[in-house]
């Protein structure tokens, strides 16, 4: 562990906010595993999206904790794994939302202590 190491703090970051960030894209719609990548490096600019092996074990838990289901569709002529939240996912969502809104004015705070 290096504190003074932004990687540090990126990779720390990163982990935090995969879950969240699946979970909203989701929320907007169903998607597969390159899909869902896709949209999550778009809407976050490349900031705070997990690695491509990364993002697999994410989408299995959320399997397993029955967030989210899975169907097998044909796109491209290629057999895709579609994810999708269930309604515990969509509550699961809304938990994440409620609670980093109440988080993120501490964080803005100690963000501008720091800046002034």
């Amino acid at each position: 562990m290096d504190l003074e190491n932004p990687d540090y703090w990126r990779g720390l970051i990163n982990m935090s906010l995969s879950r969240f960030f699946i979970l909203r894209t989701l929320h907007d719609a169903p998607a597969h595993g390159y899909v869902l990548l896709e949209k999550l490096t778009a809407f976050t600019h490349g900031c705070c999206t997990p690695a491509y092996g990364t993002i697999y074990p994410i989408l299995k838990a959320l399997l397993e904790g029955e967030y989210a289901e899975v169907r097998e569709t044909i796109a491209d002529g290629r057999p895709r794994r579609v994810y999708a939240l269930t309604p515990k996912g969509e509550s699961a969502y809304q938990v994440a939302v409620n609670t980093w809104k109440e988080t993120l004015p501490y964080i803005e705070r100690a963000l501008l202590e720091v800046s002034a």
